[in-house]
């Protein structure tokens, strides 16, 4: 699969701790460009492009940053994920190449026979792709997918504001009255949003068969009554 990424749970924590080096790393409250600049010639930067260029993408340093913020929150999401078994069996594909296409999207998340599209909109620092149309591109991912893909595979999409974590002097953010970064809440809020989609038809035919029971066992009773 053409993707800048191809990993697990334990895959994201390689590249997050060891090899890029940014857990902890902050979503500062300025443009993008400016935030490009200032680490442009640090060793994750060139690792990322290096590795966007032998995948043969087409980028801008500014995504980048983009790709660093992102995978860093998503990194605290799975840490959030309370089913092990789940959060360890989610393969994520990052900056996924449609097929037939000249579409990328920021991650998928598979497990069994479900898709998750999950698209990160920047609107309030500077970036030009706004909510609106993060959330249009998500959906435009999962209509071209499920034209090329069997009936059977189950397609989800999730759009995830990122907010400012520090501000421009690289002092700490925080949510007023606690002591959690603004984008906590969503953080833990998306944990749940996954395993509750990837989770939704979980004991499906067993509670289908007690339901088929009770139904049963009423219409036993009801003939019961009849007869009385």
């Amino acid at each position: 699969m053409n993707c800048l990424y191809d990993m697990d749970y334990e895959g994201l924590k390689e590249v997050v701790e060891r090899v890029l080096y940014i857990k902890n790393w902050f979503v500062r409250d300025d443009k993008l460009s400016n935030r490009t600049d200032s680490i442009v010639y640090s060793e994750r930067f060139q690792i990322l492009k290096e590795r966007a260029t032998e995948k043969g993408y087409r980028f801008n340093d500014i995504e980048i940053v983009t790709w660093i913020d992102t995978m860093n929150i998503l990194y605290y999401v799975f840490e959030k994920i309370k089913d092990e078994n789940l959060r360890d069996s989610i393969k994520i594909l990052q900056e996924y190449c449609i097929p037939y296409s000249n579409k990328r999207a920021d991650y998928l998340l598979v497990y069994d026979n479900k898709i998750l599209i999950l698209e990160f909109s920047f609107n309030k620092l500077g970036y030009d792709l706004q909510y609106e149309t993060k959330l249009q591109q998500a959906i435009g991912y999962k209509e071209l997918l499920s034209n090329i893909l069997p009936k059977e595979v189950d397609i989800g999409t999730y759009t995830f504001i990122v907010e400012a974590e520090e501000d421009k002097d690289g002092c700490a953010l925080y949510i007023d009255g606690t002591d959690y970064f603004p984008n906590h809440y969503k953080i833990g809020k998306l944990a749940k949003y996954i395993q509750k989609f990837f989770k939704k038809n979980e004991d499906f035919a067993i509670h289908a068969l007690n339901r088929l029971s009770e139904t049963d066992e009423e219409e036993e009773d009801d003939s019961d009554d009849e007869e009385a």
